[in-house]
């Protein structure tokens, strides 16, 4: 008796890799993942630096970057330009401020505002480390030609204004509520 035939396969047929951010068939092939993948490994040379070299969280890192941008920022301010939530943003004010790379003035009639500047040591951190930062970047992009580096920076920025589109226009997407252990029960 002749063996049966295979079974007919269910698999999608193949996407060509040109299609594949387009057509996504597998986790790979999904644009945020590969962005969180590429972040995780490239990021992690960032988070050495910061953490072992100077003693600061790739979040306190952020916090240093947007001040010694823009000093005398206030931290809703800060957390909303750096796309954190207030809690975390609170966190590592706390402890940029008790390693003394931040001051905190309070402003004048209401004590309860205030805006953030850094500090002479924080200033050393940040002119210290950026150069480091900034090099480790272009050592990512150094095997793309100029012209791919070019259409790159416009489509990353095309795309986080359409992020930023989809997460103000998106209703239908469920909220979280992470401080009730997840998701939201109505019952």
């Amino acid at each position: 008796m002749p063996a049966p035939a295979p079974a007919p396969s269910v698999t999608a047929a193949p996407v060509a890799p040109a299609q594949r951010l387009t057509h996504p068939q597998a986790a790979n092939d999904l644009l945020m993942y590969r962005l969180n993948r590429l972040l995780a490994v490239a990021g992690s040379l960032v988070v050495r630096l910061c953490e072992g070299g100077y003693g600061v969280t790739r979040r306190e890192w952020g916090l240093l970057m947007m001040l010694a941008q823009h000093p005398g920022m206030p931290p809703a301010e800060l957390a909303r330009r750096l796309g954190l939530d207030r809690a975390r943003t609170s966190r590592a004010i706390t402890s940029l401020l008790s390693k003394k790379l931040i001051s905190r003035e309070s402003m004048p009639g209401d004590r309860r505002q205030a805006v953030l500047s850094l500090t002479a040591s924080g200033l050393a951190v940040h002119d210290a480390l950026l150069p480091q930062v900034k090099a480790l970047n272009q050592e990512l992009l150094a095997g793309l030609p100029p012209d791919a580096v070019q259409v790159l920076d416009a489509a990353l920025a095309h795309m986080q204004e359409r992020a930023e589109s989809l997460v103000s226009t998106r209703t239908d997407v469920p909220r979280t509520y992470r401080l009730r252990g997840g998701r939201h029960n109505d019952a």
